[in-house]
């Protein structure tokens, strides 16, 4: 049985996620125009809603994102509305849907405005929205290029809840950004265009800013060589493993799954570069204390259905625990 998400979301308070969805079938239908348009969306329903992308990756059949969703301001000014609106309306859209304001006003119709600007902002600073349209507009996109009907990504999106330390969320970029290196399609992030990592390294602001709020918390920014100086380190320290792990398959050092090169080789080989199930389908991520206080503030019915805090990952900035909530 599903988890309600509802549940996982405290009281419209700030929280990070770690969101993740795949195309039906695990079709791999997404190349190189489909991951730009959907890149595209991403960026621009970020600027509308205020849900913040710190990390992402989008890969042939999937796509993961770590979001920050701030609180939501008690008033958003009319003004605010209408520029957030021209990220995800087009020119001739806004000009009618300004127009139409005038209109219904000349007409004395003064509260269509008002219940128009509302609607808009009742999208705003919502995780479930956010990741529903991205995955809507580009599903009618993806149809109408190729004359097709029907679903197309596979039910509803996975949401883990992470704790907004720096060690947690730092170990989730991590595994978001080592998915192209998993899946052996590169040797290190920085070679995989539809990475954050990769953007970033390219000159890419946007993807800078969200690197600069990983390592720097939420308090006072690094300067951007700074923070992906840090960064880099914890990708380097990775990829070598993975690299010398490679290595040991690649020259036939083992002859079996036994041999001591393979067994050397794959104790090397640190957990984000395999698939570690709790990152994508564990309930809440973060340090012990963090995970065993979360569940204080929701409902007793859901609490009676979780198990404790199970640690799987250890780190020089403290282990990082998840609940379990595997189906098999």
């Amino acid at each position: 049985m599903r988890t309600p998400r509802s549940a996982l979301v405290l009281g419209g308070r700030p929280q990070y996620f770690h969101v993740i969805s795949r195309i039906v079938g695990r079709a791999l239908i997404l190349g190189e125009q489909e991951k730009s348009f959907f890149y595209n969306l991403i960026r621009r329903f970020e600027s509308f809603t205020g849900v913040e992308v710190l990390s992402l990756c989008i890969m042939d059949n999937h796509f993961h994102l770590l979001l920050f969703v701030p609180q939501k301001p008690e008033e958003i000014p009319d003004e605010e509305v209408i520029r957030r609106m021209r990220f995800i309306y087009p020119k001739e859209k806004m000009a009618e849907i300004l127009e139409k304001f005038e209109e219904e006003e000349a007409n004395g119709n003064t509260g269509y405005r008002e219940k128009f600007l509302n609607d808009q902002r009742e999208r705003m600073y919502d995780l479930s929205e956010f990741v529903k349209e991205i995955k809507q507009r580009f599903s009618r996109w993806y149809n109408k290029n190729n004359d097709r009907t029907g679903t197309l990504w596979d039910s509803r999106f996975r949401s883990v809840v992470v704790e907004g330390s720096e060690n947690a969320l730092l170990h989730v970029a991590a595994y978001i950004e080592l998915n192209p290196v998993r899946a052996g399609i590169v040797g290190h992030p920085r070679d995989y265009r539809w990475c954050s990592y990769a953007m970033a390294v390219s000159g890419g602001k946007t993807a800078q800013a969200g690197i600069r709020k990983l390592i720097s918390g939420r308090g006072n920014l690094l300067e951007w060589k700074a923070a992906m100086a840090a960064y880099s380190r914890y990708f380097e320290d990775r990829s070598h493993q993975q690299a010398h792990r490679r290595r040991a398959i690649d020259s036939k050092e083992r002859l079996n799954s036994e041999t001591p090169a393979t067994k050397a080789a794959e104790d090397q080989s640190h957990p984000l570069l395999t698939r570690v199930r709790y990152f994508t389908e564990g309930l809440i991520l973060g340090s012990r204390g963090f995970v065993e206080n979360f569940f204080q503030e929701v409902t007793e019915p859901f609490r009676r259905r979780l198990r404790k805090a199970h640690p799987f990952l250890e780190h020089d900035a403290g282990e990082v625990c998840s609940y379990r909530r595997f189906r098999s």
